[in-house]
């Protein structure tokens, strides 16, 4: 009977070990978040997050409501919603049901580098498109970095 409890003790401790936290901690430096508007009679909105962590990376979280089955492209763009412009950054696409996509940024599409204070800052805004086949349909943007404030 005691090899049996202290089989099941040490099987007991072992799950409870492997359950802890054996990743670290990603420790976040700065977020700025930034609103997405639906686009005509899309019903999609959303939000785009720029994340700085602690390891010198910078992130960003696409993050949009109600969207369709579609994969979606999105893209940051120079200057203002109402100016118009080139694309300056390419995202990676929102995939089907997630609504999310996460895209780690050290350089712009031209293959300049390009830091977190840099983009918050940017005279930019971002559009999500219908799908890859449909660029020309926008279902959500917004104006971010300098734009939006």
């Amino acid at each position: 009977m005691k090899k049996q409890y202290f089989l099941l003790i040490a099987i007991f401790s072992l799950l409870i070990s492997g359950c802890g936290k054996d990743d670290a901690t990603e420790v976040i430096l700065a977020k700025n978040v930034f609103a997405l508007s639906p686009v005509a009679d899309s019903n999609i909105s959303g939000n785009v997050s720029f994340v700085k962590y602690e390891d010198g990376r910078t992130e960003v979280i696409l993050q949009i409501n109600n969207s369709s089955k579609d994969i979606h492209p999105a893209f940051i763009y120079s200057n203002s919603l109402a100016e118009g412009g080139p694309v300056a950054l390419t995202l990676a696409p929102i995939e089907c049901d997630c609504e999310e996509s996460i895209t780690v940024v050290s350089k712009w599409d031209n293959g300049q580098a390009v830091t977190y204070e840099e983009l918050i800052n940017f005279d930019g805004h971002l559009k999500i498109h219908q799908n890859s086949d449909h660029l020309e349909i926008v279902i959500a943007q917004g104006n971010i970095g300098a734009n939006a404030k």
